[in-house]
């Protein structure tokens, strides 16, 4: 049997909500936008990496006020490119993988190190007061560059 007009109205209308938040979370981030990121996420929301192997997650942040400052004082500048999500909805849940990119930078200066990162999300999201939010975000890393930029030394013109 086919869905009605209005429920598959209703699952465009909620795939349409979570590419918007996900564009809204790359954006908050990358801008260190601490209130406006947090907010994206359910009250109790967590991010997390995933470990590697045995070990614990390098990175593992609950709840808004530590996912506020989590964002704020990122040590790093730098851009997300996300792909459009594989989204899965069951009422007022969903799931997600999104394939992603990352470029960021830890300073401006000469020798500070740059990071690219490919790898992807999995992502929980709620339904919360008509609102969707990310419940449980999860990065998985395939691969994570890291290079120094030096420049040109001081002093290093031909001598005149």
């Amino acid at each position: 049997m086919t869905a009605g007009t209005d429920e598959r109205l209703r699952a465009l209308e909620d795939r349409l909500d979570i590419i918007e938040l996900e564009g809204a979370y790359a954006r908050a981030f990358d801008e260190h936008d601490g209130d406006g990121w947090s907010a994206l996420f359910t009250a109790d929301g967590i991010y997390q990496s995933r470990p590697v192997g045995d070990a614990p997650p390098v990175t593992f942040v609950q709840g808004s006020e530590a996912l506020r400052a989590f964002c704020t004082d990122a040590s790093y500048d730098g851009i997300h490119f996300l792909h459009l999500p594989q989204i899965t909805l069951d009422g007022d849940a969903a799931q997600a993988r999104i394939h992603l990119q990352f470029h960021g930078s830890y300073g401006q200066d000469p020798g500070a190190p740059r990071l690219v990162l490919h790898g992807f999300y999995d992502v929980t999201y709620r339904r919360v007061a008509g609102r969707w939010l990310i419940a449980h975000r999860v990065t998985t890393a395939f691969s994570r560059d890291q290079s120094t930029v030096l420049g040109y030394p001081s002093g290093s013109s031909l001598p005149g």
